[in-house]
């Protein structure tokens, strides 16, 4: 029996061993995770393609909230999210474009800041003092002799909370902060005197102030200083956060009261909020970072994703060149240093190879007698076939039965 086999259906297993050896990406074994990540036999764990960043951003900057990715590609990803108390399913592409939004459910009320404080009054706080904060609420709140930060987002749902200091009179550096904040001041330095009270610096608006505050936290005298720096604008929050020792910066909200961005310190990976004038007024760990991709890391993980024919055409200190097949289109795809996409170029059609003409480029590389394996699936059983260079089945072994596929409802005409 002869027939042609092309290598899009084929699994190959080279038996020479040196070369095995060779194409084998090291000690690498990527394995595909439930949230479309994946784990490296090392214990490390690699996010490939469109990145969260982009995503957050993108949906929060056209109304989205409440954002679950739910598909990682290469060149797009997926999202559940709501707007106007609808909940979509939205496609975003690796430019930052939302491809398509298909409308699945309802989502939740979002409240407003007298209901926020109302749910903080009934879960047992007193003394609250809350701001809008980015997508949410920031309060500060007394319960019992605590004082807490809490931070609440949009919904109600309180999602941390932070101690402060004591309430009942004893006032802290953190107290005198969050009440010169809610009056409307910003980038306050704020210190304890030595015979009583608080003294701080801060501004409000472009006006820089001195301020000498009492032990309950009314502010007896003010001066004025001098100036203030202007408020940032959102594209220049990469660069502040850089000298705050961040990398990797995606800024995912441009909207103020509050800018909020992504960013690796070391291997974590942090959300911080930001200000207007470029003050971290909160940051809370949400990941891990990881270091840069090597050619060997990123091919076989491009691999696992499904695309075929993986080439690395180029490697420069900002990222790689790869050409992949996606289906029956062959791409270029320009990647950085950690598997994000920069940019997608349709090259053509990808056309599989003979058998024949594989067999020939083998023994070219110093491959000596190749032997080419398929595995299928036959009236229930799994089936090893070995071919020889045209095609045709040398010997054929049983290898189990194959799980059943499951098969949708007929539908009735």
């Amino acid at each position: 029996m002869k027939f042609s086999i092309r290598l899009a259906a084929m699994l190959l297993v080279l038996t020479a061993g040196t070369y095995a050896h060779a194409i084998q990406p090291g000690a690498l074994k990527p394995v595909a995770s439930p949230d479309n990540a994946f784990v490296l036999a090392q214990g490390r764990q690699l996010e490939l393609g469109v990145s969260d960043g982009l995503v957050h951003r993108v949906l929060t900057s056209n109304g989205y909230s409440e954002i679950r990715i739910t598909r990682r590609r290469m060149t797009k990803a997926r999202a559940e999210a709501c707007k106007g108390g609808k909940k979509y399913d939205v496609e975003i592409s690796f430019d930052g474009r939302i491809r398509r939004a298909n409308e699945i459910g309802s989502c939740r009320r979002e409240i407003d800041i007298g209901i926020a404080k109302q749910i903080l009054h009934k879960t047992g706080f007193r003394k609250i003092q809350i701001n809008p904060s980015g997508n949410g609420f920031l309060a500060v709140a007394c319960r019992g002799r605590n004082r807490l930060r809490l931070a609440m987002n949009r919904y109600g749902d309180i999602q941390s909370e932070k101690a402060l200091g004591r309430c009942g009179g004893d006032l802290g550096v953190h107290d005198i902060v969050a009440q010169l904040r809610a009056r409307g001041f910003s980038r306050i330095r704020a210190n304890r005197e030595r015979r009583g009270g608080f003294s701080a610096v801060a501004c409000r608006g472009d006006n820089k102030l001195e301020l000498r505050i009492d032990n309950d936290g009314f502010v007896v005298s003010e001066r004025s200083t001098g100036r203030c720096d202007p408020a940032i604008h959102p594209a220049n929050i990469p660069a502040l956060l850089a000298r705050y020792g961040f990398s990797r910066v995606e800024v995912i909200d441009r909207q103020l009261p509050r800018y909020m961005a992504q960013a690796c310190r070391d291997v974590e990976r942090v959300e911080v909020s930001l200000d207007r004038y470029g003050e971290i007024v909160d940051e809370r760990r949400i990941g891990r970072c990881e270091p840069a991709l090597s050619s060997v890391q990123l091919e076989a993980l491009l691999r696992e994703m499904g695309y075929g024919s993986v080439q690395i055409v180029d490697k420069h200190p900002g990222g790689f060149i790869a050409e992949v097949c996606d289906d029956k289109a062959r791409l270029q795809l320009s990647l950085t240093v950690y598997g994000e996409t920069v940019s997608q170029k349709e090259l053509g059609r990808c056309e599989s190879r003979r058998v024949r003409r594989v067999l020939k480029d083998l023994e070219k590389r110093g491959l000596t007698n190749p032997t080419m394996f398929v595995v299928g699936c036959r009236k229930g059983m799994r089936v090893r076939l070995e071919l020889d260079r045209y095609g045709s089945v040398i010997e054929s072994k049983m290898k189990g039965s194959c799980p059943q596929e499951k098969r949708s409802p007929s539908r009735r005409r």
